[in-house]
C-alpha cells in the first residue's frame, strides 16, 4: 500500500507514525525562504493532521517540476517520509528515511530544482 502509481491512503499511513510538530516542520522549510516560495507553496492551504496529536502535513504545491500534494511524515526512525501526489492523491514519487537537514533540499529537487540555477 501506498506505492507509486496507487491512490494516497494517509489514514493508513499515519497508524505508524510518530507526532510532529508543524510550526518547526514549517520553520525548516522556510529556512531557505527563496527555495520555498519558488515552489509555490500556498500557506492558506496547509493540511494538518491535528494541532495535539500531529501526525501528517500536507502542503499544496506548484513547482516546475511537480504541480499536486507533498505528505510529510515522521517514521519510527525520528527520519521524514515524503509522498509526491497528483491532486487527485495519486503517487507521484516517494522519499523515505530523509534526514532532517536534507528535507527542503529533496523536495526542491523534486519539485523546482533547475541545474541551470545552481553555481
Amino acid at each position: 500500500m501506498n506505492q507509486i502509481g496507487e491512490k494516497m491512503d494517509y489514514a493508513e499511513k499515519t497508524k505508524s507514525c510518530r507526532n510532529l510538530n508543524p510550526q518547526e516542520l514549517i520553520a525548516l522549510l522556510k529556512f531557505n525562504l527563496f527555495m520555498f516560495w519558488s515552489w509555490g507553496v500556498n500557506p492558506k492551504k496547509f493540511i494538518i493532521d491535528s494541532q495535539k496529536d500531529c501526525r501528517m502535513f500536507r502542503m499544496n504545491v506548484r513547482g516546475r517540476h511537480h504541480k499536486g500534494l507533498v505528505y510529510i511524515f515522521v517514521n519510527g526512525l525520528d527520519l521524514f517520509d515524503v509522498y509526491l501526489t497528483d491532486y487527485k492523491g495519486k503517487i507521484k514519487d516517494i522519499g523515505t528515511d530523509i534526514y532532517f537537514d536534507d528535507l527542503a533540499n529533496w523536495i526542491d529537487e523534486k519539485i523546482e530544482k533547475i541545474e541551470a540555477y545552481v553555481r
